[in-house]
């Protein structure tokens, strides 16, 4: 029977409906598989970014962090089974090519530890198309920063903490002034400040350092600058974030038994000695008359600051017999609230604690003063020909002004303080020794690589 020119021929209903089918169930696969693997992919994501942080905690731990790592992978469902694969390596590894490759320039690839996710997810309708499994593979990076220990600022023993600039008039990040003679040995001082006035000389006095005042920004050398040796070298450095290192409250349960103890001061006429706790009230001491203060060795946390004027002689030499003695003598000064005020005319004979003995912290050890961030108070340290004193003063957010008075003060120690001003009219040597001051402790952390 012959056809109709009207007609398809016969057979052409079956070829479109046969590519039809072909057609939808490549979109079911596309709808169905595609999400499918999409799926996997992102949870294969979060398996690893999970696995790598694991990893990083494990490695500041001291713990088996590439077992740690695989054992949180297969606890979501990737199980090194033929159909997922789970590589945990350091970046460091020179074995595993293409290995972490987004990393910071500089960067420690030692520090930093890869997790590598491969799954075959099985498909359903691809495999119409030929395509019987997709392939994912992710990557996760975490970096595992250990506990350090350096010297605070490099050593540097005068250092301005600030990073902004003053308004006009206000307090400057380093400023020298007056008539008095600083000369700094075995170190410098450091400027954080980053703009143009960040040192400031006044004239009149001099600072002489052994390894020089380095600055992140500028100094004014108007008027010129005459009486500093060497010069400030401008541009010399990086800015420091103070806030990456442990302070001296970031575990208040180091403080806590000392700040919780009531502290006191005996005596009479001029003869005092104090005993270490919490001291409320006003300033430090609140005796009267002055006289000779003898403070035993503890933790003295004060709410008032200290306020020491001429006619005061304070010592941590309690036997008088000018050595210190480590395991009974030596002081820290915690100041949460109040100025400290050491003026002229008295007599300074300050150490910090260097020994345990007596069931002191460790942590605590060689801080001789610290005013916390929480405190923006305005220290001034002056004193007698005979005052010393030896410690780390670390005040990040006060204002710390210098003065040597006519017979001088002599300090072995490091200053780190918002502001630095240095003043007066004596000498006041600064001699500066690692061992007579507390390490930086940059404590261990844990990041995800972005």
């Amino acid at each position: 029977m012959k056809t109709s020119p009207l007609s398809p021929p016969r057979g052409q209903a079956l070829v479109v409906i046969a590519l039809a089918a072909v057609v939808l169930f490549a979109f079911a696969a596309l709808a169905i598989d595609g999400s499918r693997v999409f799926s996997d992919k992102r949870h294969a994501q979060n398996a690893a970014d999970t696995s790598a942080l694991a990893a990083a905690l494990a490695k500041i731990r001291g713990e088996d962090w590439k077992a740690i790592a695989k054992t949180r992978a297969t606890s979501n469902g990737y199980t090194n089974d033929g159909y997922t694969i789970v590589e945990v390596h350091l970046c460091s590894d020179t074995t595993v090519p293409a290995t972490c490759t987004a990393l910071p320039a500089g960067a420690d690839k030692t520090q930093y530890i890869e997790v590598k996710i491969t799954s075959h997810v099985r498909t359903t309708f691809a495999r119409i198309i030929g395509r019987t499994e997709m392939t994912n593979r992710v990557t996760a990076v975490a970096r595992a920063t250990p506990r350090k220990e350096e010297e605070w600022f490099d050593g540097m023993a005068l250092v301005s903490a600030n990073t902004g600039c003053p308004a006009p008039g206000d307090f400057g990040p380093f400023e020298t002034g007056g008539s008095s003679n600083t000369v700094v040995t075995n170190s410098g001082a450091f400027v954080n400040a980053a703009c143009d006035k960040s040192f400031v000389d006044n004239g009149g006095g001099t600072l002489t350092t052994a390894e020089g005042v380095c600055l992140v920004g500028e100094y004014d050398n108007t008027p010129e600058v005459t009486g500093i040796s060497p010069l400030p070298d401008a541009d010399c450095g990086d800015q420091v974030d103070i806030s990456k290192y442990w302070m001296p409250d970031s575990n208040p349960a180091l403080l806590k038994p000392y700040c919780d103890r009531v502290g006191s001061i005996t005596g009479s006429g001029g003869n005092y000695v104090a005993t270490p706790g919490h001291f409320g009230g006003g300033a430090f001491p609140d005796e009267s008359p002055a006289g000779t203060l003898r403070l035993q060795k503890g933790i003295y946390c004060l709410d008032s600051g200290i306020g020491l004027n001429a006619g005061w002689e304070i010592t941590t030499d309690l036997n008088d017999n000018g050595v210190f003695d480590p395991s009974t003598e030596g002081v820290f000064f915690y100041v949460r609230s109040g100025d400290v005020t050491f003026n002229g005319g008295m007599s300074l004979k300050l150490y910090a604690m260097t020994s345990t003995d007596g069931g002191f912290p460790s942590e605590l050890l060689r801080y001789l003063i610290y005013v916390p961030a929480s405190n923006k108070a305005d220290i001034v340290l002056a004193g007698s020909g005979d005052s010393t004193f030896t410690g780390l003063v670390l005040a990040p957010t006060s204002n710390l002004d210098i003065k040597g008075d006519s017979t001088g003060l002599d300090l072995h120690t490091q200053l780190i303080a918002l502001n630095t001003r240095i003043s007066g009219n004596g000498t006041i040597n600064i001699t500066y020794d690692p061992s007579d001051n507390p390490p930086a402790i940059t404590l261990p952390n844990i990041s995800q690589n972005q």
